[in-house]
């Protein structure tokens, strides 16, 4: 698993953290060191926000969304991106916000372009 400078400093544009493969919920949980009840807040809030990343998640038979299987890369990253916010900001209202004022910081062009930044940064 490749991780950026999640733990370093607050700066909103860094690149938020990059895992190679899917993950649970309780190992990013792990991996951003905070609790699975905190990671399942920033869940929630990016599922109701990012179309994006609720899109990520399998549709189930029944057309509900499939919150119980393993996040993408993808989603790791956006949930690591709204720590990263939510370490600035203090309030889930206020993050929500934010995401709301800037959904490209969330997109997956922006995902794609920062892993190409960081994966370029880590073969040099």
């Amino acid at each position: 698993m490749k991780a950026s400078n999640f733990a370093r400093g607050l700066d909103l544009d860094s690149p938020g953290l990059f895992c190679e493969s899917y993950v649970t919920k309780s190992e990013l949980a792990r991996i951003l060191n905070v609790a699975r009840s905190t990671l399942v807040s920033w869940d929630g809030i990016a599922l109701y926000r990012i179309d994006s990343y609720r899109q990520a998640y399998p549709v189930k038979a029944d057309g509900s969304t499939d919150r119980s299987c393993p996040l993408s890369p993808y989603q790791s990253w956006c949930l690591s991106r709204i720590g990263r916010v939510m370490q600035n900001l203090k309030s889930a209202e206020r993050v929500k916000n934010y995401i709301k004022k800037h959904p490209e910081d969330f997109s997956p062009a922006k995902f794609t372009s920062q892993f190409h930044q960081v994966t370029r940064g880590n073969a040099a």
